[in-house]
């Protein structure tokens, strides 16, 4: 019914250690095997850090010689480069943030280095410059004003964008949203509708529209407060303000982020959402994973089954959406959900639209209104409906569990 979705990975999750702020690494694996594991997996696209690849104050001739050497490596397992980021959170001379730091000198490094990535992303062919900014915010301080860290934020970004656009580079650039760690009080633009909002008002000029867009972790960055990723999709999705990609991994709800295996600690019903409103939205996109194995694993053949797992949970969901929309009870539910407005309420919304005639339309539908009780007796049975259904899908006990609906409308 959909047409499944391409995969991507970080490198970096392909070279991770298992370190933790308690402990150092427990494995220590080639990229080559990661790469060796995306083949297997099914995996075609790979991303980069700039520090991934080579130390922040390394030549030209050095950074030129590893960029090189990187995309050979690729290629030679048949991938292809997909995002680069420039990492403004490691380096000890990002402490006090990057683009926004109070201190002028630092926010000068921010966009040397994001620049020098911008002309990087470009020669590797990517197709999307990421920014995270993991530094940007405070630890509790209050060290300035907040409003003017998220201009300087902002203003450090736009300057890498312009610099891409007078360069006639096509990629697009992408903010991706966290709300705070690892600073500890909060970042700036860190939620989607924030960082939404915050595009508007410093990329107003048409010229950015399409260009400059965000990359959401699903769920980590969202369910780590306790909140729900599927809400905020739904927002970014409708302002066309979602990347043509996403992260995605696994997250225990309100704990520091995670990256865990996807599926592992998450709602399945959530991730079941993310997955079916990006095919019913028709969107057109890669599904990147940011995560990567527990700290447990310590062997090849570990993060290749971490690999394989993380494409078959993807495609599992992906069946799941299939037979959602395939199941006759679903049908009957989503009808009677997505029932025709009257007459009268089009008429509103046509009115909201135009920006004109909303009294005229209003008074017209409050002329036809009934009683607030007869609406009170509207039968919403068919929410909850909804969700024992998919509780039945998503555990594969559709067949037997429609006794549940015998001899309801919905039958």
């Amino acid at each position: 019914m959909f047409k499944p979705y391409d995969f991507s990975i970080g490198g970096w999750c392909l070279v991770s250690g298992g370190s933790d702020p308690f402990g150092g690494p427990t494995r220590n694996l080639p990229i080559e095997v990661g790469l060796e594991g995306c083949v297997e997996a099914g995996i075609k696209y790979v991303s980069f850090h700039d520090r991934d690849l080579w130390d922040d104050d390394a030549s030209s001739k050095d950074i030129d010689q590893k960029v090189n050497e990187t995309i050979e490596l690729v290629k030679k397992y048949g991938l292809s480069v997909y995002n680069f980021t420039t990492n403004l959170f490691s380096n000890s001379c990002f402490r006090s943030g990057a683009f926004s730091s109070p201190f002028p000198q630092v926010r000068e490094s921010a966009i040397v280095k994001a620049c020098r990535s911008m002309d990087i992303a470009n020669q590797m062919g990517c197709k999307n410059m990421i920014f995270w900014g993991g530094r940007e915010g405070s630890d509790g301080a209050y060290e300035q004003d907040m409003g003017l860290g998220l201009k300087r934020y902002m203003e450090g970004i736009k300057a890498c964008v312009d610099y891409a656009i007078e360069k006639g580079y096509d990629y697009k650039v992408t903010i991706e949203t966290k709300v705070y760690e690892p600073r500890l009080l909060a970042l700036f633009a860190g939620t989607g509708a924030s960082a939404s909002s915050a595009i508007r008002k410093f990329f107003p000029d048409p010229k950015y529209n399409g260009r400059v867009l965000i990359n959401p972790e699903y769920p980590q960055h969202v369910a780590m407060l306790g909140l729900d990723p599927v809400v905020e999709l739904g927002q970014l999705l409708e302002e066309g303000m979602l990347a043509p990609f996403i992260h995605f991994g696994g997250q225990i709800p309100a704990r520091m982020d995670c990256d865990l295996p996807p599926g592992v600690g998450s709602s399945l019903v959530a991730d079941f959402m993310i997955c079916n409103t990006l095919h019913e939205r028709n969107w057109d996109g890669i599904i990147e994973f940011d995560c990567r194995p527990i700290r447990t694993t310590t062997t090849a053949e570990g993060m290749k089954t971490f690999l394989k797992h993380s494409v078959m949970y993807w495609k599992m969901l992906e069946k799941k959406v299939e037979i959602y929309h395939s199941d006759p009870i679903i049908a009957k539910i989503k009808a009677e959900l997505n029932q025709p407005q009257s007459d009268e309420l089009n008429a509103v919304v046509s009115a909201v639209q135009k920006g004109s005639g909303v009294v005229k339309a209003v008074q017209a539908l409050t002329k036809s209104f009934s009683s607030f009780e007869a609406v009170s007796n509207i039968n919403t049975d068919a929410i909850e409906a909804h969700i024992y259904r998919l509780i039945q899908i998503l555990t594969g006990t559709q067949e037997e569990g429609a006794f549940l609906f015998k001899g309801t409308r919905w039958a």
